[in-house]
């Protein structure tokens, strides 16, 4: 007797560690645009985009996950009333490792309704990357970069 069950299982392993491998991915349907680079201009704009954010990609069952995010801003708006803080994970880097294979691998889990990344810095080939791990996840990727920090770096 064949035990059609074992077929099953041994193609989805299979099926999995394909998909796992980043060479070796399916193509992703990139006509969403799945990552997204956001400026802000100051806190009360960085505020504004994360209350858009929040309600945007709210979802009862996935977690908002954010890294690096600004608390101040956080912290007014839940207070406010105009988020939802149970359902917003917050890593900060400097705690945790935070490096791009772990936020390709947290996309394509899909566990997430929107990752938020605040003032990160990639290359083409990088936000590729994270772009095709967020369309497989279905989550999307938003990076939010502050124009005001950058033009202050570059006086001193």
């Amino acid at each position: 007797m064949i035990n059609t069950n074992k077929i099953n299982l041994d193609f989805n392993i299979s099926e999995l560690n394909s998909i796992a491998a980043l060479g070796n991915r399916p193509k992703a349907d990139l006509s969403t645009p799945w990552c997204n680079v956001v400026r802000v201009n100051n806190a009360v704009d960085l505020s504004e985009k994360y209350q858009d954010i929040c309600k945007k990609h709210y979802d009862n069952s996935k977690w908002i996950l954010m890294i690096n995010p600004e608390s101040d801003s956080l912290e007014q708006l839940s207070n406010m009333g105009k988020i939802n803080p149970a359902k917003i994970l917050k890593v900060n880097a400097n705690k945790v490792n935070v490096s791009l294979e772990h936020i390709k691998s947290t996309l394509l889990k899909g566990t997430c309704s929107a990752m938020i990344l605040s003032d990160t810095n990639y290359n083409e080939d990088e936000l590729n990357e994270i772009t095709q791990c967020a369309a497989l996840g279905k989550t999307q990727c938003i990076l939010l970069q502050q124009i005001n920090s950058v033009k202050t770096q570059q006086l001193h």
